[in-house]
């Protein structure tokens, strides 16, 4: 953690930041102006300032020249509510660390930071190596001046110190080369043995309270020493000079009490020298000196603890070398890390915004649909009740059921719509999947160009499946417009099988989810441009697509697989680069049943009932009124919920049924269905809407059933006989 200096006009911001700082662990100073922050750089060491470019008197920029001259090692980071090009360069120009624009969060505030310290670190950690060379320098230096006067009273020790010199430049410039400790340690013990002619060197790193193991060298291979990888602290020649910081002799080790290795004894080893290697007042290690003669180290005991100080310098300096690239490679994996966390975070909220769009579009269609709802039923109610006053077998009847019949597909229409907005209810019952498919192909015919071939293979010997009918719809459409767009350009053939499988114990199925038994296979195939390998693992993940941004959301295939598996099935994928694309969608077959037969018109049940009629839309109402007049039932109408209430206040008995829309002015259908019930218990409630999202939970509260718009005269009416044969049963 770091000390920090916050410098900012704005009370509001110091108090947050410094609020950020302080929670993160850092020690945090704050000032209002320039001259305030230079008087606690003058009394107080700070790490990294967070400064305004705009304040009172001097502006940032200034301070940040002035903090240069002061301390140049401190790092400042630049914050301003309106950049411009030019106060960023020159905030840069003079050493700015980094460059912030207002209003900035916390974790890019902790992240520029934390970033800071750790150059700040790094820049104290080389400033402090590169004292240490001086330092180094100054000794050799030193020693060199040294041992050149000590070397002028005689020839014979002026040769001696002149060779020892040598070898100790040599040794301090091979463990110095080599930036490895492994590389120091080699180079230093093949120097020290080539200077010395030990039968042995080695080299233990201490590790808390033990001498790890971490070099040998020897020039004789007929030596076999088998040393334990540890020595514990106080134990041992080596342990002993580690614990005591001094150099331990020995002359013949196997007298010597203090020697407690037997591998040591083994070697035949001798004379014995233990030289603990010190950095400051820190133990870093031992050098081991072995021979197998009789030999007095100790006569030798200023060059070898000159060669022991020369070489715990290279060695040092390499263990230094490596923590500095440890901590610039963690440095750098958390900086990448940072990387990820903010590409992560992007993507999430390009993947939210593609959320809140389909939404928005949701919200729109499912507005468009309500508002359509209404027109299509008057639209087609009044088709039904114009087929009522005309005979049946005559043209203009004929005109009016293709127009009842166009309604009706409008009507399943809508329904696509406020499944894509998720205002409809799934709902699963037994079709026939081949007037689903035909439905598809008669729209996409109509949309594609005459470049694709459009071909169907539907066998006569498909079943019935248990499903949605829109749904189905829905991501067969996806489908085709999905291998449109793989034949874009050049076109090509769209082919759609649909055939029975059957699936057997024992036989290779298409899909581990699929369970013996039979289905209904429906392959949509395109001669297309095909997929590689590394596509079709991705095809079905949200937000994955392969079209130019705009033109698709990468949602349909991932909602083609997830419909497919809520109805019990699979879908499978084959492809090529150049090959085309098949997908094929299996669906559990059900047994066949007999086409309900078309509704006649004497079938439509009728009721001698009062009924109070409750629609906001005039034209609505009268279309109702006669709907329900034509089946023989007595309506009082109203376009106000709050009339309607007010009526049947008066008159609670006077009515066996109230029918009402959902979405109204002052007072919605369900409320008012709650007010009738206060009023009288018993009265059966029928709402009428063209949402389904509330109703769930309104039928707890009496609402005896629920019509969805735009109705049609014999729903409405079976709906009716329903309610009201129920009550007189009750």
């Amino acid at each position: 953690m770091g000390s920090i200096l916050i410098v900012d006009d704005e009370r509001s911001i110091r108090i947050t930041v410094k609020a950020f700082l302080q929670d993160d662990g850092h020690t945090v100073e704050t000032a209002e102006e320039a001259e305030s922050a230079l008087e606690i750089l003058r009394n107080k060491s700070v790490d990294v300032i967070l400064t305004d470019i705009i304040l009172p008197r001097v502006s940032g920029v200034d301070l940040l020249r002035r903090i240069r001259d002061m301390a140049p090692r401190i790092q400042v980071i630049m914050m301003t509510g309106e950049p411009t090009l030019e106060t960023a360069a020159a905030s840069l120009r003079h050493g700015a660390f980094d460059y912030l624009q207002k209003p900035v969060g916390k974790n890019e505030i902790l992240k520029t930071v934390r970033n800071a310290l750790h150059v700040k670190l790094l820049s104290d950690e080389k400033l402090r190596l590169e004292e240490e060379n001086r330092n180094y320098v100054n000794h050799l230096e030193q020693l060199v001046e040294t041992r050149t006067h000590a070397l002028a009273a005689s020839e014979a020790t002026l040769r001696n110190r002149a060779e020892e010199l040598s070898i100790l430049n040599r040794l301090a410039r091979k463990v110095n080369q080599s930036m490895t400790v492994e590389g120091s340690i080699h180079c230093g013990l093949y120097e020290i043995v080539k200077a010395v002619a030990p039968d042995i060197a080695v080299f233990f790193l201490r590790s808390g309270e033990e001498l790890v193991l971490k070099g040998i060298f020897t020039e004789h291979s007929e030596i076999v020493w088998e040393p334990g990888m540890a020595h514990a602290m106080g134990s041992c020649l080596c342990g002993l000079a580690a614990c005591e910081d001094r150099a331990v002799y020995s002359s013949d080790i196997r007298s010597d009490s203090r020697c407690t290795r037997q591998e040591c004894m083994k070697a035949g080893f001798r004379s014995f020298a233990a030289l603990p290697l010190r950095v400051d007042t820190e133990i870093l290690g031992v050098l081991g000196l072995a021979s197998v003669q009789d030999r007095d180290f100790q006569e030798r005991a200023s060059f070898l603890e000159a060669l022991a100080n020369e070489m715990c310098t290279g060695v040092h300096k390499s263990l230094l070398y490596e923590r500095v690239q440890q901590h610039a490679t963690e440095l750098k994996a958390s900086l990448s890390r940072i990387e990820e966390g903010e590409a992560e975070r992007l993507g999430l909220l390009q993947h939210l915004q593609r959320s809140q769009r389909l939404e928005a579009i949701g919200t729109l269609a499912s507005g468009i649909a309500h508002d359509f709802n209404n027109i299509l039923a008057v639209m087609i109610g009044c088709t039904e009740l114009a087929l009522l006053q005309i005979p049946q077998d005559s043209q203009s009847s004929r005109n009016l059921e293709m127009v009842l019949s166009a309604g009706k597909r409008a009507k399943d229409l809508i329904k696509q719509i406020l499944a894509f907005s998720r205002q409809s209810e799934e709902e699963r019952k037994p079709i026939q999947i081949s007037h689903t498919v035909k439905e598809v192909l008669k729209f996409i015919r109509a949309s594609m160009p005459t470049t694709i071939d459009i071909r169907e293979d539907i066998d006569s010997e498909v079943g019935n499946i248990l499903g949605d009918p829109v749904q189905i719809h829905q991501i067969l459409m996806n489908l085709c417009t999905n291998a449109h767009h793989a034949m874009t350009g050049e076109g090509g053939v769209l082919e759609i099988k649909l055939a029975p499988v059957n699936l057997r114990h024992g036989d290779a199925v298409p899909h581990p989810d699929l369970k013996p038994g039979p289905y209904t296979r429906v392959s949509v195939k395109d001669t297309g441009c095909g997929m590689d390998k590394a596509t079709m693992a991705r095809i079905f993940d949200p937000y994955f697509t392969t079209k130019e941004k705009g033109v698709g959301t990468g949602l349909g295939l991932a909602v083609a697989h997830g419909i497919v598996q809520n109805h019990g099935g699979a879908i499978t994928v084959e492809s090529g680069p150049g090959k085309g694309s098949v997908f094929s969608l299996y669906f559990p077959a059900i047994q066949k049943e007999v086409a309900a037969r078309k509704m006649i018109r004497g079938d439509i049940p009728t009721g001698h009932e009062h009924i109070l009629l409750v629609d906001d839309e005039q034209v609505l109402l009268d279309m109702g009124r006669q709907m329900l007049e034509h089946l023989g039932y007595s309506v009082v109408a109203r376009t106000s919920s709050v009339d309607a209430l007010a009526l049947f206040t008066a008159h609670p008995d006077r009515f066996d049924l109230v029918i009402t829309d959902m979405t109204m002015p002052d007072m919605t259908g369900d409320r008012l269905a709650r007010e009738l019930m206060r009023i009288r218990k018993d009265i059966p409630v029928v709402v009428c809407t063209g949402y389904s999202e509330r109703i769930l939970d309104e039928q707890a509260m009496g609402i005896r059933a629920i019509v969805m718009k735009p109705v049609l005269m014999a729903k409405l009416a079976r709906a009716i006989r329903g309610v009201l044969d129920k009550k007189q049963d009750v």
